[in-house]
């Protein structure tokens, strides 16, 4: 038989998660109000007090959609969950594999780069993120880094966003997020 012994929660997990102004539904105990609000880091005595004293702030205050104050403070993180925009949905779910971007990359270079002949190319297994540029003469390592960065996926808080790509393969046209987890460039 396994015993498994409840752990108090992390001060850091319980913190707020959702920034000043999300749109959220409420669904917690007060049935009278549930439905959409925004939300605003709860301002309640309790609230302050256990900031100024260091700690994460755990609840919300619920305003209307147009920002004016809402009728419930001290709301559980649990009872709102947050409402998903159009644009955060197609960012989610737009993506493209490494061999269209490459596709991509390999028409930038012809672009950037006339007369200059790049072979430009994917990995397999489980390399098939890393897309490989060769060429030889013509441009420097930084100039054609300059073209091929914009496609390096990052992942992680504070990344910064990476240019969606449009292109076409095969007569079918992609547009996203490219899934490239490195690049790398030989000069000959």
């Amino acid at each position: 038989m396994t015993t498994v012994t409840a752990q108090p929660a992390d001060a850091a997990y319980l913190a707020l998660r959702l920034p000043a102004g999300t749109r959220v539904t409420y669904h917690g105990t007060e049935a009278a109000y549930r439905g959409r609000w925004t939300v605003q880091p709860c301002a309640c005595r309790l609230c302050v007090a256990a900031t100024i004293f260091g700690r994460p702030a755990r609840r919300y205050e619920l305003y209307t959609l147009d920002g004016k104050p809402g009728p419930l403070v001290h709301v559980r993180h649990t009872s709102v969950t947050p409402i998903v925009g159009d644009a955060e949905l197609n960012e989610a779910t737009c993506v493209i594999p490494a061999k269209y971007a490459a596709v991509h990359l390999r028409k930038e270079l012809r672009r950037v780069f006339p007369g200059v002949k790049f072979s430009v190319r994917t990995g397999t297994g489980k390399r098939r993120g890393e897309i490989t540029v060769t060429w030889t003469g013509g441009p420097r390592r930084t100039s054609v880094s300059a073209v091929a960065a914009p496609l390096m996926a990052r992942f992680g808080p504070g990344d910064r966003r990476i240019a969606r790509v449009d292109v076409t393969v095969g007569g079918r046209r992609y547009c996203g997020v490219p899934m490239v987890s490195a690049i790398k460039l030989n000069r000959d």
